[in-house]
């Protein structure tokens, strides 16, 4: 009785860190892939973009972007169409683009070159950008629940991380230590550890910016649909009242930029959107530090030019200053290409861990008459299934963002660079998946075999 107490007393009292690693990587870590290898390539997805249109491109911009000039050549190229947006050049090497919305009700993007003051060509909305903002960020929706999903993925990714440290000894002393090992096994587990080590500043940031993404949208959808301090929309916490300027004519676009400009010579305006329930609003950049455009807005009554709301980042309360903040950091769109070439590599890298990860459980599992992990199979392929079940929601959004011809909605035509682009991209990323569900599946017959004949 003695001998059995003193048995239990030595029996650990904390979990086995390791089982939950390896839980998490043998069950989620194929949508954990899925996540993680689509947004790498979204920070850099307007670079693509940049890359594959020749109209996205020009000579050097003058770093103050005449948008009245602008606004009238778009104007005159598409007389019958309304400018719902209007953004300046991201860069010295990019042109201004606007979004048009024609009368049949397609959307396109208009590029307008500061070199030449012409229209340098157009496309669908429908973007290698646009495309991988909404595979990353829902899935495309995937049938009202994407967003939800993704998001939720931001906790097993902490936990991925939380329970390797804990298993993991001294990993604090091993970032410069990088073992070749005698066997593949050993070489792909030592590279496993070795990248993850390096990785943890942006898992760490993934993860924390993922849940805060899962409160907006649980606060947005189940609470009180508020994704904004002040607008004119309802979705803000305090909506604008209406400037009250129906039917009367509204001041020209050129005296309503100049107006932002007296009112806000802080600011550099990058975006203009003529109409927000009618108001003429304006975006922009000031001194603060790590906030996305619309921290700085101007709502200008665009009949009488008076300014209605004038919002500085700086102002901001804490919960809506980090709100401000949290997809500079997310993405690394705050030093231009240089972050986002960061965010690319590890993005890259996690996508990595989570494979890598993969294919160790399955070698180690080889010659072992039982399986740790049962449904593993199922697991992986119920993963596999999402991608391909975005496929003819990118079907359907294709149709309404091309307009309707006689009643009825067309497919939209896109450049032939992005539709290959997109089109290898999501080969690519079908193949891999499936081979790991391959692989999975091998290893499952191959121990149900062992068991039948033993």
């Amino acid at each position: 009785m003695l001998r059995d107490w003193k048995s239990s007393a030595k029996l650990p009292v904390k979990p086995n860190w390791f089982d939950w690693h390896s839980w998490i990587g043998v069950y989620l870590g194929l949508m954990l892939f899925s996540i993680c290898w689509s947004g790498a390539f979204a920070a850099l997805s307007s670079e693509i973009d940049w890359l594959l249109m020749p109209e996205s491109r020009t000579a050097t911009a003058d770093e103050n972007f005449d948008f009245s000039n602008a606004f009238s050549v778009v104007e005159r190229a598409y007389p019958g169409a309304k400018i719902e947006l209007a953004e300046a050049p991201v860069n010295k090497v990019s042109a201004a683009r606007f979004t048009v919305k024609e009368p049949d009700g397609a959307r396109l993007f208009v590029y307008f070159s500061p070199a030449t003051s012409e229209v340098s060509g157009s496309q669908s909305i429908f973007t290698v950008q646009r495309f991988f903002r909404e595979f990353h960020e829902a899935f495309f929706g995937l049938y009202g629940v994407g967003k939800f999903l993704v998001c939720l993925f931001a906790i097993p990714l902490f936990l991925s991380m939380f329970s390797a440290l804990c298993f993991f000894k001294r990993w604090w002393q091993r970032f410069f230590q990088l073992r070749l090992g005698r066997t593949k096994i050993s070489l792909w587990s030592n590279l496993h550890k070795f990248a993850g080590l390096w990785s943890l500043w942006f898992v760490l940031l993934m993860a924390f910016t993922g849940v805060w993404y899962l409160f907006e949208e649980a606060r947005y959808k189940l609470g009180d649909e508020k994704f904004a301090l002040v607008d004119a929309y309802p979705l803000a916490v305090h909506q604008l009242p209406g400037p009250g300027n129906k039917g009367l004519e509204k001041l020209p676009v050129g005296e309503l930029i100049e107006i932002a400009r007296q009112a806000r010579p802080d600011m550099h305006i990058t975006t203009i959107q003529p109409d927000r329930a009618g108001f003429f609003y304006v975006i922009g950049q000031s001194d603060d530090v790590l906030v996305r455009d619309r921290a700085n807005k101007l709502f200008i009554n665009p009949a009488s030019g008076e300014i209605e709301f004038n919002q500085y980042a700086e102002d901001l309360n804490t919960y809506w200053r980090w709100s401000e903040t949290a997809d500079i950091l997310h993405f690394g769109t705050f030093a231009g290409i240089a972050s986002k070439v960061i965010w690319f590599v590890f993005g890259l890298v996690l996508a990595g861990l989570s494979l890598s990860g993969g294919w160790l459980y399955v070698k180690k599992q080889q010659g072992k008459r039982s399986v740790k992990w049962p449904k593993a199979n199922f697991a992986a392929c119920v993963a596999l299934m999402v991608p391909i079940s975005v496929l003819p929601i990118v079907w359907v959004y294709l149709h309404r963002v091309g307009g309707k011809v006689d009643g009825e909605y067309v497919m939209v035509e896109l450049p032939d660079g992005v539709t290959v682009f997109i089109v290898s991209w999501a080969i690519v990323t079908l193949l891999i998946e499936l081979l790991w569900v391959i692989g999975i599946c091998r290893l499952s017959r191959a121990k149900n075999r062992k068991l039948h004949l033993a």
